[in-house]
């Protein structure tokens, strides 16, 4: 796909509409502002420029074009995010070798066919449970309370053999090759049968609306089979990138502002904590917790609180999925359970009451590493509590604020009873006793165009100042390897007079994304006129000369070559005059 491509698709494109979808905008001056959809804030600092095609969000930096805001609000890959936006314009995807086209349209064609066949086995199992052979099924849903609100909030049904299903997809057009890839069938000797026979079945939705796979329980307290089982890998699921919930978790925020999300482990445990009002349950399906999972659940909520079981295995999950959760930016806290409860548990033993007070006494990562280490010292014992302090203050190094060790250092002194001196030193803590503000570290940089000259010049060319002249080439003035990126993208996309943020979102590397949203976003004031960016361009010059003048001077006393020296004397004499000119020009 080439620039030319990239800048049709995102002309096309309605940006403001698009955002609209997801976020409330209201519209102030030539900008459309509304809360951010990807951090937390009750007071609106999320902008989108439908001229400039871009959106920039001031409170946490977030910023891109339509490309990047549908792959991060949607959780899917840039490539999908492109074929959705086409799919939206009209627009076909460009014509790449023929070959990889058509073997990318024949897995996309392929793909649908299994969602589409994927829907049906959902709608039929669900059509089960209305049938006098699924009174097992029923009978279960009422001893656990399930009723009829949450059976179709969830989709859930119930498998009845292991030949049913296939029969109706069979009759539907669907060949039993398709159901095994799908993770529907298995083969055993010259028959295929239902995986999920006898089970009550859970259908797994992505977070466009597509059911992915199933999870069934089984009903027989007498089976042999495993309690629980999700479908297995395939061309739809992945497990390591799925949450189950997603999709009702994407249907909350459409209509409104999630302050937090929790995460269990199974679907029971997500249903029961629906049941009982905590819309916001999501499941890592019993698979510890990938970044994959972590970044999907940041689009949704900066808040995630982490509902684990609390036997020992679920609470080294938790630790593992907290690292990760914090690793992407998320605020994270940990649900302590009490021991060999699941949150399942808990609303139907304990009740709502109960559960919201586990989630009001949530702590934090670092609190609960300290808290789970106890377990594994006996503090009455000398030897076990000096290993346990070793430990707990290994943890406690690697927060990032001496503020923050010291607090976690106070909770290692009330467990061990050392003192907090010990303690400090044990950590390499120095406990400064007067702390100097210097005025030289309390600096603050003006972000977005007035960061310094280089920044002001090329802000001044991405908003198409009328004072820039766009014919003089100013690459070399640019030090910093984004400056130079952003440069040659301005000039090459004026060149075509394409020229707007949208565009050059598209041609930097993302990781200049949050640097270019700010000087996208920056609100040119008094005294940002001509005479400001020549001041500025003047200054990269001057700056520029005296690195060639430090160049040659180092030439020069490096060579004992008379006619070197000569050489780089002229050369020497020429720049000095250069900047002589330039200082008596007022640069």
């Amino acid at each position: 796909m080439d620039k030319d491509w990239y800048e049709e698709l995102l002309s096309r494109v309605d940006l403001v509409g698009l955002v609209s979808k997801y976020v409330r905008l209201t519209k102030r001056g030539n900008k459309f502002w509304g809360c951010c959809p990807f951090h937390h804030e009750s007071d609106p600092s999320f902008t989108v420029n439908g001229d400039g095609k871009f959106y920039y969000c001031f409170g946490c930096k977030e910023s891109g074009n339509a490309i990047t805001f549908l792959s991060k609000i949607e959780s899917v890959e840039r490539y999908e995010a492109i074929q959705m936006l086409c799919e939206m314009v009209g627009m076909k995807m460009p014509e790449r070798d023929k070959n990889r086209e058509r073997d990318s349209a024949a897995i996309a064609e392929k793909k649908n066919r299994l969602f589409e066949m994927m829907r049906e086995a959902a709608l039929h199992y669900n059509a089960n449970l209305k049938l006098p052979t699924a009174k097992t099924a029923n009978d279960y849903l009422v001893a656990r309370g399930i009723d009829s609100r949450l059976v179709t909030k969830f989709g859930m049904g119930y498998s009845i053999n292991g030949s049913d299903l296939l029969e109706h997809l069979k009759s539907r057009g669907y060949t039993y090759k398709e159901m095994k890839e799908a993770g529907l069938a298995e083969q055993k000797a010259d028959k295929y049968y239902d995986v999920f026979y006898g089970r009550l079945i859970i259908p797994i939705i992505n977070n466009r609306g597509q059911v992915v796979g199933f999870g069934g329980r089984t009903l027989d307290p007498d089976s042999k089979f495993a309690k629980y089982r999700n479908s297995a890998q395939t061309i739809l699921f992945d497990k390591s990138k799925t949450i189950f919930g997603i999709n009702l978790l994407k249907k909350k925020k459409q209509t409104a502002q999630i302050d937090y999300c929790i995460m269990t482990e199974g679907y029971m445990d997500t249903i029961s904590l629906h049941k009982a009002g905590f819309d916001t349950a999501v499941a890592s399906m019993g698979t510890s917790l990938t970044v994959d999972q972590a970044r999907q659940l940041k689009n949704y909520s900066q808040k995630v609180y982490i509902s684990y079981d609390g036997d020992g295995a679920g609470q080294k999950a938790t630790l593992r999925g907290l690292d990760i959760l914090e690793s992407v930016g998320l605020n994270v806290r940990v649900v302590c359970l009490p021991d060999g409860l699941d949150p399942d548990d808990i609303i139907r033993q304990k009740g709502k009451a109960f559960y919201q007070k586990l989630l009001d006494e949530a702590i934090s990562l670092t609190a609960f590493k300290l808290k789970t280490l106890l377990k594994q010292y006996d503090l009455n014992d000398s030897q076990g509590k000096s290993k346990y302090a070793f430990e707990a203050v290994k943890i406690i190094k690697k927060l990032p604020t001496l503020i923050e060790q010291e607090e976690y250092l106070k909770t290692v002194h009330s467990y061990t009873g050392y003192s907090m001196d010990i303690l400090r030193k044990q950590a390499d803590i120095i406990v400064e006793q007067e702390v100097v503000d210097k005025p030289e570290n309390t600096a603050v940089t003006q972000s977005g165009g007035g960061g310094n000259e280089a920044e002001f010049v090329l802000t001044s060319m991405l908003h198409k100042r009328p004072y820039v002249d766009f014919s003089e080439d100013i690459y070399e003035l640019l030090d910093d390897p984004f400056e130079r990126e952003l440069y040659s993208s301005i000039i090459d996309a004026y060149k075509k007079d394409e020229l707007s943020v949208g565009v050059i979102l598209e041609a930097v590397p993302g990781e200049y994304h949050s640097r270019l949203g700010e000087m996208a976003a920056y609100e040119f004031i008094q005294g940002d006129d001509a005479l400001k960016y020549e001041k500025c361009l003047n200054a990269l010059k001057n700056k520029n000369l005296k690195k060639e003048i430090e160049q040659l001077n180092l030439q020069y006393n490096s060579t004992t070559d008379e006619a070197e020296k000569t050489r780089i004397s002229e050369k020497l004499r020429k720049v000095l005059k250069k900047l002589q000119l330039m200082k008596k020009g007022g640069g």
